[in-house]
């Protein structure tokens, strides 16, 4: 099985000792649990007597193992991952904004039903946004939504070609 990466997404305005703590226990895992995570984002459907058998722990341990995962923040939820219809179309916005934090924003942003992912981000743009539409129009509403926040000084839209890898 290959190996995952594992990551903090860290959202400015967040408390900072929680941020630690994650990291803390990100560091902290020892080669079962990144086996475990490894498993179990290739196929959270697993079950534990499944990854036990795979990675020579009792069913016991591995589900003792998950729990404290998910109760440190490391796991955070499972999901179904749907197919896009052919049809469909994706899209990343960047956004940029004159001041203040974008997490003021994301109750207007969450609004917008194709909306999937909200993320802030460091560097040259302020906010990452990844959409999906059933069509150009649907994708163009979309956009003419996210053009009336507050303090928005500019929008790129990055049309999604195809998708290459997805965990």
């Amino acid at each position: 099985m290959p190996r995952g990466l594992y990551y903090i997404g860290v959202v400015f305005g967040t408390c900072y000792s929680q941020c630690l703590f994650l990291a803390v226990a990100i560091l902290t895992m020892n080669k079962f649990d990144r086996h475990i995570l490894d498993y179990l984002v290739a196929n959270a459907r697993l079950s534990n007597a499944e990854i036990a058998r795979q990675i020579g722990l009792s069913r016991t341990a591995v589900a003792n193992r998950i729990r404290k995962l998910e109760k440190q923040g490391v796991i955070q939820g499972y999901y179904a991952q749907l197919q896009q219809s052919d049809n469909s179309v994706s899209a990343y916005f960047h956004l940029n904004f004159s001041h203040g934090s974008c997490e003021d924003l994301v109750a207007q942003i969450a609004i917008i039903s194709q909306v999937r992912e909200c993320q802030s981000a460091i560097g040259d743009i302020d906010m990452i946004i990844y959409a999906q539409a059933q069509s150009l129009e649907e994708m163009e509403e979309v956009r003419l939504q996210l053009e009336k926040l507050p303090r928005l000084t500019s929008i790129t839209t990055k049309a999604v070609y195809k998708k290459l890898l997805s965990r």
